[in-house]
Formats: structure tokens, sequence, C-alpha cells
């Protein structure tokens, strides 16, 4: 796959990074399942892979190259016998060739860090000859690092793509069998998830600490491939101190925050993706925004367990990754 774009400035102060356009190079491998359960009928038979891309981000001086390696799903949303729109979304590792540095880079103000989360997203248009899979699409690639060190407005990357894929084997025509098993509805699942993190604040250098999260949450399942939540969530978060230095002589536990939140999930079996926005309703002192988001992954496993995978943002400013594991019960 062939792109070409250019690095959206989401934030005035990171127009500096942009110098020319960019382009980039794609390699990627997917299979397409052939619907065998319940989920992959409702997507339309989704195909999954993995995606390495490299990109030059037209600052050669100040960013140089971006890479990132993803697993991914396509989510077709129409499907015909040779051709298919779809939704390619995918969540993985980045690699940013220049950094923000102290005294050799300190006007890369988007990223600190060369190792970094990086996201994509694709509105993707196929059409299969026979073997050969031709596609183009609108992409947006993000690298961000969660706050893990500052500082972190993130890249971003909008390009417009040219693609070709062959398939190894002979390809079957896919036949559309709708799932008629009547659907509970609403199926209510209550989860309790703890989560870790680590995140920096305030500026570069200001030292990282622990963030430690709980979320308690009631889920209905509304249709086949979506469902909606309510929550709580508790954060501690040690960085509060060093935007308020008062903190520094109270116990740990004072700085805890306590958050409500609604979310909407994408189902894909025993997995999802999720989008949340929240309020704290209690903070010692002020954090950077009254709203905080979420955007994340869980998978269910077991008969009462859940991984949790998820960044949490003020905006489009990340605050910090979360890694967890949870229970659940219907």
């Amino acid at each position: 796959r062939a792109s070409y774009g250019f690095l959206w400035p989401h934030r005035p102060s990171s127009w500096i990074l942009v110098e020319d356009h960019s382009a980039a190079a794609e390699i990627f491998v997917e299979r397409e399942l052939r619907a065998e359960h319940g989920w992959q009928r409702d997507y339309l038979g989704p195909s999954y892979g993995f995606a390495f891309l490299y990109a030059g981000m037209g600052n050669p001086q100040r960013i140089g190259a971006a890479m990132r390696f993803v697993p991914y799903l396509h989510l077709p949303f129409t499907r015909g016998q040779r051709s298919s729109l779809g939704m390619q979304v995918g969540w993985g590792i980045g690699f940013v060739e220049k950094p923000y540095d102290r005294t050799e880079n300190n006007k890369q103000i988007a990223i600190g860090s060369q190792l970094n989360g990086s996201m994509h997203l694709m509105l993707q248009y196929r059409l299969r000859l026979g073997r050969t899979l031709l596609s183009t699409g609108v992409a947006i690639d993000h690298w961000s690092n969660g706050s893990v060190a500052l500082p972190n407005l993130g890249l971003n990357l909008i390009t417009a793509n040219l693609g070709v894929g062959y398939a190894l084997g002979e390809v079957q025509p896919y036949v559309h069998v709708a799932d008629t098993t009547i659907l509970p509805r609403p199926r209510r699942e209550q989860t309790v998830v703890a989560a870790f993190g680590i995140n920096e604040t305030a500026r570069p250098l200001s030292g990282q600490h622990s963030v430690f999260v709980v979320t308690g949450q009631v889920q209905w399942r509304l249709t086949r491939k979506s469902s909606v939540a309510t929550g709580i969530d508790l954060f501690n978060k040690g960085t509060l101190a060093t935007l308020h230095p008062e903190l520094e002589e109270q116990s740990r536990l004072s700085y805890t925050q306590l958050g409500v939140h609604g979310g909407y999930a994408l189902g894909l079996g025993r997995g999802e993706m999720m989008f949340q926005i929240g309020m704290y309703a209690y903070s010692p002192v002020p954090d950077e925004s009254l709203f905080f988001h979420r955007v994340g992954l869980r998978y269910r496993f077991g008969k009462h367990l859940v991984a949790h995978v998820a960044l949490k943002t003020h905006y489009a400013v990340a605050d910090h990754w979360e890694f967890g594991l949870g229970y659940r019960w219907n």
C-alpha cells in the first residue's frame, strides 16, 4: 500500500512541525474470517491482519521517520460479490526516529519517546478481481506514548492510499447467511476492573509516577453489535503533586479522584472496542480538564474474567494508559 498525506497539527503549537507532505509505504498480511461465528456474520465476514508502515513525516530534521506495527480488523459496512466498503481499525506499537531532546531537539514538542503506542483508522473501498485485491482509502495514524514521557501532544498522519493484495489460494465468494437466533435484550453485565499505569505531567523531565484505577460499570447490550454502559471510576495519580506541590505533605490516598462515565462499545465476539466520556465528580485539586475520555479494548475469557487495555485522555491530550484485569457477571 502506498500513501500520501500530511501531518495534522491538532494543537496550534504543533504547526512548528509541519514543513512538507508525507509519503508512506506499507506491507500487510490478512486472513478473511468465513463467518463461522455469529459476530462474524453480523459484520459480513470481517478480516484480521498485521500491517507495518514506514512514513516520512515531512520534517526530517525534527521528526525523521515514523513506523508502526499494528494488528487490525477490517469490518465491512456493505458488501457485494466483488466489492466492499468498510472500516479498518488497528492498535499496536510505533516508533519515532527523533523524539524530543532538551538540548538537541527541543522544538520537537509532540513526542518525548522513540517507542510509542500507535492507533490506525481507515475508511476503505475494496475490489476483488480473482485472486487480486485492489483497495483505496483515507486513513489517520496516531503515535502517542500515553504521557509516559513528555512532551506528548501526539503525531497524527492523515493520508490517502492505494493498495494491492494477492491471495495465496483460491478465493471462495462470500455468501452472507444472517444469524436468526433470538437476541436477549437487554442483556445486562456488571464489571469491576483494577488497572495500573505510569504517566508524567506538567513539563518534560518532571518525573514519572504510578497511576491506580478502579472502574465499576453496568453494560446493556442493545443490538448484536453494540452496547451502552454507565459506571464510576476511582483514579489515584501521583502526578497530581507535580502540579500541586501542597499535596506532597499529604498521604497518597488523598490524591484519589472520583469520576462517573457513560460509554458505547462495539462488540466483537468475546472482545469489544469501547469509547467512553466521563466527568470528575470529586478531585482534591483541579485536573487539566473537568471531563475525561477513554478509548480501549476489553476481552472476556474464562467464565468471569476480562482483560482491559485503554488510553485515558483529556480531550486530545493523553493522561495515562490503563492495563488491567477485571471480574464480570450477568
